[in-house]
């Protein structure tokens, strides 16, 4: 999942909200709220701290006198320290370097005094006692779910959607139709079970009297298990089977629904279990003992879930089918049994039996089935592995490539030596997986192949004559760059080698040198494809991301390092998506905080001169007057600043370094609060702050600043930095 700042998300949650808080009324006895309906909790990898919410007037943020930044140091991790134009120290929050990159548990925030401190967690509250709300880490979204407490895919019989009375059909709409919803065994899906003395399809008949009739859910014991040792395909109806057996893949728990299977070996063989079942994960659990938690030799889950065992042993198992949630769709789980002859165990399974490499290159076939995990890479972590050693005499440009099947990522990666811990030189995962190195030295090098069961791939290895790294492609070649001027840029035949600490993955990367003669302020403005997504970090010393100067990321890359000191500096441009951009650098004297204080409202706004400026201020002692035309929900306090310009000039607003979620926005006129003017209002959050910059026709302009909600308030930087036509 890219990063929690994509706005288009956000605005599609803040209306989602929106539109649920204003339905009906709820269902006497209900509750909303609770262990079930509730947000997930923050983490705690920030301690507790006192509020950042200064109900005073702002006040002056300058320090001790200074001639360099390096003197501004003031011992807070996720303040940008600089030296002003006046000769004095000011420490600006920079809350990006407090980003944890986990969505739910809310936007981490830098207070200038006391350090990073954590987000308040996702509220995902509907206010709707029908629905089971929560924050979604994979979508990063609220996710409302019916109300099912037993979890068998039917909602109580009280509950409807809210689209139901709008007249929307399904889906979204959704009619609740279970009449006991304590009891799995129970919903007005499934069929009538003989025997058990309980109305399972809420018709009000039960068992035999029922006049649709009754019937036993075949292979949901030990008794009935479906014998699948002459191999092929299968069906299973999981409708109104129940969980009986405890599962190792549910911490040994009884999943709600299960049904098993008998296999019988007369010989070693090697066996594959497809099962997969529409709308639901499987889970494919292998026992020598049916129904025996201390006989479990395997357990997997997955969508399709596949089973692998290499020369499994002459005997009886019992495999184990169930759905790891009680919405099976349509009941049914289709399996696939292969039953083949055994197959040695990989000699490569470990350092000591690692295959070697062709000088000239090869396509070698491998196996992840039945092996251990020897080798811990940068990106594969702790899953199984297998092993090839690549001896080099001289210099070679070196192509790895790594294929499964069609559903198979594999993770490949190329380390220094062969040992639990090592050095990667390069690692990618997908499917398939790919790795390059221009110009590799001679040497001893190991390949790592790493997958979860995976039973065959192939690894391609491709070494042709070294070539020259493109202009940028590493820290040794980086490409110069001109403060105050636009290059056209690419990371066309580039590789990833740079690493920047608000990324860490393996897209290709270009560097950039550019040297300062004084301290300035350095402003970097990427644009690409409509597309295109871009991180970019500016370092002091090339590939080392401790005491990175900024780290930034967006649709449209920004970032600003303010007071960086004489001497050499590189940018490193990663590119999610895309290869060709624009790049502007704008180097500017870092000016001195204005403090704004009592600009409320249009009559009171702190004007901006032409030629730009820096303020601080804080919403907490403002009233809330205007609404942002790009939020759906309500804005908080907002402060008001007037802008004119004399010419004709590009000028970038940003609010990077504010303390909370901000919304920053633009009208027109002589008279407040004016006309919008189109594409410049924007909200942002941490590492992705709010900013725009417009092309603006000489006359009176009016920026507002704002909180992205109703509790989003505190203190803020407002940048206003002109940028070449």
């Amino acid at each position: 999942m890219p990063p929690r700042s994509f706005r288009a998300l956000r605005l599609a949650l803040a209306a989602l909200c929106f539109v649920l808080a204003g339905c009906g009324d709820e269902p006497l006895g209900f509750v909303d709220g609770g262990p079930l309906d509730a947000t997930l909790r923050s983490d705690a990898a920030f301690p507790e701290r006192p509020s950042l919410i200064d109900t005073g007037p702002a006040t002056d943020v300058r320090g001790r006198v200074c001639t360099r930044s390096s003197q501004c140091d003031d011992g807070v991790e996720c303040t940008m320290d600089f030296c002003a134009d006046d000769g004095r120290c000011v420490s600006v929050a920079d809350p990006g370097r407090c980003d944890d990159r986990v969505y739910c548990n809310g936007v981490e925030s830098c207070d200038a005094r006391r350090g990073c401190v954590r987000g308040t967690p996702v509220t995902c509250n509907d206010n709707y006692t029908c629905t089971i709300d929560r924050c979604d880490e994979m979508t990063r979204a609220c996710v409302h779910r019916p109300r099912d407490f037993d979890g068998d895919g039917d909602p109580d019989f009280r509950c409807t959607a809210y689209d139901c009375d709008a007249g929307v059909p399904d889906p979204p709409c959704w009619r609740g139709g279970d009449c006991d919803d304590a009891n799995p065994r129970v919903n007005s899906r499934l069929p009538e079970i003989c025997g058990d003395g309980v109305d399972n399809n809420c018709n009000g008949e039960i068992d035999a009297a029922d006049r649709m009739g009754c019937s036993r859910p075949m292979h949901d014991r030990c008794d009935d298990a479906l014998d699948v040792s002459a191999g092929g395909r299968f069906t299973v109806a999981l409708a109104g089977a129940l969980g009986d057996y405890p599962s190792r893949c549910t911490g040994n728990t009884i999943p709600p629904r299960d049904a098993v299977l008998r296999l019988r070996l007369d010989a070693p063989r090697d066996v594959a279990v497809t099962a997969e079942s529409s709308g639901a994960s499987v889970l494919v659990q292998l026992n020598t003992r049916c129904g025996d938690i201390e006989s479990v030799r395997d357990c997997v889950i997955g969508y399709p879930t596949v089973y692998r065992a290499r020369a499994l042993p002459a005997g009886e198992y019992f495999f184990q089918i169930a759905t790891t949630s009680a919405v099976v769709g349509t009941g049914e789980v289709a399996l696939t049994v292969e039953l083949t002859d055994p197959t040695p165990a990989p000699s490569n399974d470990a350092c000591s039996g690692a295959i070697d490499i062709p000088t000239g290159g090869a396509t070698l076939r491998g196996t992840l089935v039945d092996v251990a995990d020897d080798v811990t890479t940068s990106c594969g972590g702790t899953t199984p592995d297998v092993v090839y050693r690549l001896t080099l005499t001289e210099r070679r440009d070196v192509t790895l490539r790594a294929t499964g099947g069609r559903t198979d990522y594999l993770t490949l990666a190329l380390v220094d030596t062969c040992a639990r811990t090592t050095a990667t030189r390069r690692c990618a995962t997908g499917s398939p997986s790919q790795i390059s190195l221009r110009n590799l030295a001679p040497g001893t090098y190991f390949v790592v192949v790493e997958g979860t069961r995976v039973p065959s791939f192939t690894l391609e290895a491709e070494l042709t004559a070294p070539t020259s790294a493109v202009p940028g492609d590493s820290c040794s070649n980086p490409i110069t760059l001109s403060p105050n001027s636009t290059v056209m840029g690419t990371v066309a035949g580039a590789q990833g080698d740079v690493p920047i600490s608000c990324y860490g993955g393996d897209s290709r990367d270009v560097v950039y040198r550019f040297t300062l003669d004084r301290t300035l302020d350095v402003n970097v403005l990427l644009r690409g494809g409509a597309s295109d997504f871009f991180f970019m970090a500016v370092q002091r010393a090339c590939g080392s991301s401790t005491g990175e100067a900024a780290c930034r990321y967006g649709t449209v890359g920004r970032l600003t390092a303010r007071g960086l000191d004489p001497g050499d500096y590189y940018l490193v441009v990663r590119p999610l998506r895309g290869t060709e951009f624009t790049l502007t650098m704008v180097a500017s004297p870092p000016l001195a905080p204005v403090m704004a204080s009592g600009n409320d409202t249009c009559a009171t706004a702190q004007s901006i001169p032409s030629g730009g400026g820096f303020y601080m201020g804080n919403t907490a002692a403002l009233r809330r007057d205007y609404t942002a035309p790009c939020t759906l929900g309500t804005t908080s306090e907002d402060a008001v600043f007037r802008y004119r310009s004399d010419t004709r000039q590009r000028v970038q607003f940003s609010l990077e370094g504010s303390s909370f979620n901000t919304v920053v926005w633009m009208t027109q006129g002589p008279t407040c609060p004016g006309s919008s003017v189109p594409l410049t209002c924007f909200s942002g959050e941490g590492a992705s702050p709010a900013v725009f910059d417009a092309l603006l026709d000489p006359g009176e302009y009016w920026v507002f600043v704002s909180g992205f909600n109703a509790e989003a308030r505190g203190a803020y930087s407002l940048s206003v930095l002109p940028l070449p036509m």
